[in-house]
């Protein structure tokens, strides 16, 4: 199958799958981020390499309460075949500042690798290079 542009429905489900992943994370639930994943996936963030549903469930569940807000633009995908799809957006990072306000956390570029399945669209992959922020957006730590 040759590169093409999703369509609308395929375009609005995977977008609905980064929006699920970003109110999980914001709402106290990453421990449940894996579900979001194929049984072999992977979750890189920044230099953190997370292999399989399991590391995807340890990270959620050792992730921090720090209080974050995941805005995604840009969004962009393209389906590579009849129930696979690629993607790449902006993902910028809004963190608490400790002082009842919020600070702009990290700007990174997200890509992905997508599977439909039967409960829907899932990541097969989900990369998150860092391309502005501090030293904790490099290796993943409030992401």
């Amino acid at each position: 199958m040759t590169r093409q542009p999703a369509s609308a429905a395929d375009h609005f489900a995977l977008t609905q799958l980064l929006t699920e992943t970003a109110w999980r994370i914001d709402h106290g639930r990453a421990d449940t981020v894996w579900e979001l994943f194929t049984e072999g996936g992977e979750m890189r963030l920044g230099g953190t390499a997370l292999r399989g549903r399991d590391a995807i469930r340890r990270w959620g569940a050792q992730r921090p309460a720090t209080r974050t807000r995941h805005v995604h633009t840009n969004t962009r995908f393209t389906r590579t075949g009849d129930d696979t799809a690629e993607g790449v957006c902006v993902l910028t990072v809004y963190m608490d500042d400790g002082t009842g306000g919020t600070t702009p956390f990290a700007v990174t570029e997200e890509t992905g690798r997508y599977v439909g399945t039967e409960g829907g669209w899932r990541f097969a992959s989900r990369v998150t290079e860092v391309l502005f922020g501090g030293p904790n957006a490099q290796t993943g730590q409030g992401s």
